[in-house]
């Protein structure tokens, strides 16, 4: 008979705590150079074409996509209590290189995609007169200068509930897909389709547990914005680590399923 007994979220975010320590150093920078190498990237890369940039950033995300793998084995160890360093974080370039760019560009072009609106809306609000920051002179009135921060706050207000239109969007279309990393490394002779499948397999039934894990970070998330996003540097592997003891705890009462269905 299938169980499910599956971890609660306290649960797993009592093992992440526990599985971070004395390891923080190296998820700090499991974050940050990723992070680094896009910077140092886009300002050599981009230009002032906008069809330019948008190749240009699709190639990018699917080259920085490879890291998520790396980065995904370090979690992995950490959550396994092995050994990990650094240069994990490069695992993806030097195993499953094709499988993983597959499923980055897969990734990838959701994301891209679901952005798109906010795109435009970027590119019409730097070309609109309107918008255009308008110069104080002896002739200014308080009046006219309200009147501009009145549009411009208004606008920018509409761009970023588009904006969060757009991440969820995103972030519900990858939803079956977000142990295709794991997937990854757990069965190396796969190919990419399988993966993929495989990851749509393992989220059936569980797609609402991880939407709800998600959101119990919100607090510590809202957090950083009164800090300047100083707490981002532990919230993120936090999360991280949290995310990938719920793939674990997956696996393990799946595992336990089939083996009591052979008997």
């Amino acid at each position: 008979m299938e169980q499910t007994h599956y971890k609660s979220n306290a649960e797993l975010k009592y093992l992440a705590r526990t599985q971070m320590g004395g390891r923080f150093g190296l998820l700090i920078g499991t974050m940050l150079i990723p992070l680094l190498i896009s910077f140092f990237c886009s300002s050599f890369l981009l230009s002032n074409n906008y069809l330019v940039n948008f190749v240009i950033s699709i190639i990018l995300q699917t080259l920085l996509s490879v890291l998520q793998v790396g980065a995904t084995l370090i979690y992995m160890k950490s959550a396994c209590n092995m050994p990990a360093q650094i240069g994990d974080l490069f695992d993806g370039f030097r195993n499953n290189l094709q499988v993983a760019l597959k499923v980055g560009l897969l990734f990838t072009f959701i994301n891209t995609v679901c952005m798109i609106p906010c795109d435009v809306m970027s590119i019409r609000i730097l070309n609109s007169p309107a918008l255009a920051v308008p110069e104080i002179t002896e002739t200014t009135t308080l009046n006219e200068m309200m009147q501009f921060y009145n549009v411009f706050y208004s606008v920018m207000g509409a761009y970023y509930l588009l904006m969060l239109a757009c991440v969820l969007v995103s972030f519900l279309l990858q939803l079956v897909f977000v142990p295709a990393y794991y997937i990854i490394l757990d069965f190396p002779e796969w190919d990419a389709m399988k993966v993929l499948k495989k990851s749509i397999e393992v989220m059936r039934g569980n797609k609402l547990r991880y939407v709800l894990l998600q959101i119990s970070f919100l607090p510590a998330l809202l957090l950083s914005v009164f800090t300047c996003g100083l707490t981002l540097i532990w919230v993120m592997p936090y999360m991280h680590m949290t995310n990938t003891n719920f793939y674990l705890d997956i696996m393990a009462v799946k595992n336990k399923n089939m083996n009591n269905s052979s008997y």
